[in-house]
């Protein structure tokens, strides 16, 4: 049974307009229309689903007439109790195909298929709420408005009706026949149009000899757009047998009319035609060439090249040659894929004859294609990407990517994929930690294995977030100068330099210098005498990275002839509120100095000039103050600071 989707489509979605109807505005989106048929106390009625979507509260029916106006609501949907004839499993994909927009080409497809059903199934539209029946009118003329009911009031269209019998469907004219080779092809006039004439489909039924008639599946047969009237081809039949057959219209209420009288047919014998002999392929340039022995049958009328990519399916028709035709070439393959060809002779009536040897060719493109364009790379820590832009060759296989380890002319290079990518992007997995800079370059392959020429070249390293191993630090010198260390590191090549950290009585580390990557020494000439510190050492990348510090070393720079720092040091507090009095042992040559910290950790502030005495008065000294002092020699050496001493110290 042929039917076409596109045909079927516009059958299920416009068929519901009928003659007493207005047709919509040109250019409207919304479907309208509503059909009636009048019955001896009302009318049955249909009408249009408004964008194919269930509206949110339903139809408003609005009936004027004898007695006045009146409204009538219908759901959409009706109810699960409604459906008569539906599984609960067709209900809820029906209600779930219209409660929603398509949003995307499977959906299309099955609202398709739907809109095919709810034409001719009316309890589809019943389970819609586009069909419903009214009854119990006084007998007159009436007009009814039907409206769709969602966030905003929606005219689908009116129809007008007068109360009375129910009009018959109209039946179609009587079929003709026309027997073929274990076939036959009826064609028959269209029911004649009139008012009730809302036909949307057939059925067909057959006999066969004298037996029963029986309806042929799939059903109903759906309109045509042939001029002469519908065309329906049986071919499941026997080659000279006698069969009858007769066909009914079917309404959009699912209403049937009567059978048209029965035509009977006898089917032709079957002869098979010859088939062109000596099939065979010659590839050429982006073609195939086939040659052949056409058959001598004068009813042979067309000669028909087949082609396909698989010898055990179907082949499809590729281009229709006269009867004595023995050459032919194709072009439109693409190059690179494998195509299997059969010829077959064709007659007068449709009837296609034997199939010729099958045989295969595989059309080649030995053009390369144009070298890549748009090549970037981007770096991660344990791999680098490359994108570029898709070439336009129809016969494309993929791209190959080459990676060499330097720039210069002629350097060796490697194939790093294992076949061909075949988007627009390729990541190649490297160990973390490389520090090589890789080069690239991309080149586009065709079916026919031509390569092209090699892209423009990009290259990078891999991001580095690995730090350096730490220096080790070797025996270190004191001297008068200072204290000098020195230390071994391993050899890296991204070595940026070095960080020397020093700490002192527990405080964190600070960084003494920045060095570059060929310095291995650093004299400390800032370390006081007496005074413990703590070195070590940590090394820098290109990449910002720093290693841990080295295992730390404790230096004391010995005193080098630097007075001492005034001993027995005592603070007491003058009465009311009048300062504090240092006091401390003198020494004779040294003179001191005084300093005062105004709490722990603060910045000590000197608070005396140079006092050769054993005390000092300081009148703005406070309980909380703490006091330092440093002894100065009379060549003008200083000491170190004295240990921080509290008021009430002694």
């Amino acid at each position: 049974m042929r039917t076409s989707l596109l045909l079927l489509t516009l059958t299920a979605t416009l068929g519901v307009a009928s003659a007493q109807t207005p047709a919509a505005p040109k250019g409207s989106p919304a479907k309208t229309g509503v059909a009636a048929l009048p019955t001896p106390d009302g009318a049955l009625l249909r009408w249009a689903l408004p964008g194919d979507l269930l509206p949110a509260r339903g139809f408003r029916l609005r009936i004027s007439g004898p007695g006045g106006t009146r409204d009538q609501t219908v759901a959409s949907p009706q109810p699960y109790s409604t459906a008569l004839g539906l599984s609960r499993a067709d209900y809820d994909a029906l209600v779930s195909v219209y409660a929603e927009t398509p949003a995307n080409d499977s959906e299309r497809t099955q609202r398709a298929f739907f809109n095919l059903n709810v034409v001719a199934r009316p309890v589809y539209a019943r389970v819609l709420g586009i069909m419903t029946t009214l009854k119990g009118l006084p007998a007159g003329q009436y007009t009814v408005t039907v409206t769709a009911l969602g966030g905003s009031e929606t005219k689908v269209g009116e129809a007008t009706f007068k109360t009375g019998a129910t009009p018959a469907v109209p039946a179609p004219g009587t079929p003709r026949a026309t027997p073929g080779p274990a076939a036959v092809q009826l064609t028959w006039p269209v029911p004649p149009p009139g008012p009730g004439n809302l036909v949307v489909a057939y059925r067909v039924y057959r006999a066969s000899g004298a037996g029963a008639s029986t309806l042929l599946q799939p059903t109903p047969f759906f309109l045509s757009s042939q001029p002469g009237g519908d065309v329906f081809k049986d071919s499941d039949l026997k080659a000279n047998s006698t069969y009858r057959y007769q066909v009914s219209a079917v309404d959009l209420f699912g209403r049937e009319s009567a059978r048209t009288a029965p035509v009977t047919v006898t089917t032709e014998a079957v002869t098979v035609l010859p088939a062109p002999e000596d099939l065979q392929a010659t590839v050429r340039e982006r073609a195939v060439t086939l040659r052949w022995t056409p058959p001598k049958d004068s009813r042979i009328t067309q000669q028909i090249v087949m082609r396909g990519t698989d010898p055990t399916l179907p082949l499809s028709p590729l281009g229709t040659l006269s009867p004595g035709a023995a050459t032919y070439t194709d072009s439109t393959g693409r190059p690179g894929e494998t195509y299997v060809y059969a010829v077959v002779s064709r007659d007068a009536r449709g009837q296609v004859g034997a199939r010729s040897n099958v045989v295969g060719a595989r059309p080649v493109n030995t053009r390369p294609p144009a070298p890549p364009s748009g090549v970037t790379i981007k770096a991660a820590t344990a791999a680098l990407t490359l994108s570029w832009a898709a070439n336009r060759e129809d016969d494309l296989r993929g791209y190959q990517i080459y990676r060499s380890e330097s720039e210069g002319a002629g350097a060796p290079s490697v194939l790093v994929n294992s076949s061909p990518v075949e988007g627009t992007t390729f990541t190649d997995p490297l160990v973390a930690g490389l520090h090589n800079r890789y080069i690239y370059r991309v080149t586009a392959l065709n079916t026919s294995q031509a390569e092209s020429a090699r892209s423009a070249a990009v290259s990078s390293r891999l991001i580095d977030k690995t730090p350096p191993p730490a220096p080790t630090l070797l025996p270190f010198t004191v001297s008068a100068q200072g204290v000098k260390l020195s230390w071994t590191q391993a050899e890296l090549p991204d070595l940026a330099g070095f960080r020397v950290l020093r700490a002192a009585g527990g405080a964190a580390a600070t960084e003494l210098g920045r060095l570059n990557a060929a310095t291995r020494t650093y004299l400390d000439t800032t370390a006081e005498p007496g005074v413990t510190y703590s070195y070590s050492v940590q090394s820098v990348d290109d990449a910002g990275n720093v290693s841990v510090p080295s295992e730390p070393v404790a230096i004391r720079r010995a005193g080098t002839g630097l007075p001492t720092a005034p001993q027995g040091v005592a603070v007491t507090a003058l009465d009311a509120g009048a300062g504090n009095r240092v006091a401390w042992t003198a020494t004779p040559g040294l003179s001191v100095v005084v300093y005062r910290l105004d709490a722990a950790g603060s910045e000590p502030l000197q608070v005396s000039g140079l006092i050769t005495g054993g005390s000092f008065t300081d009148v703005a000294g406070t309980p909380g103050s703490l006091y330092q002092l440093r002894a100065v020699d009379d060549r003008g050496q200083v000491s170190s600071l004295s240990a921080p001493a509290p008021v009430g110290a002694r």
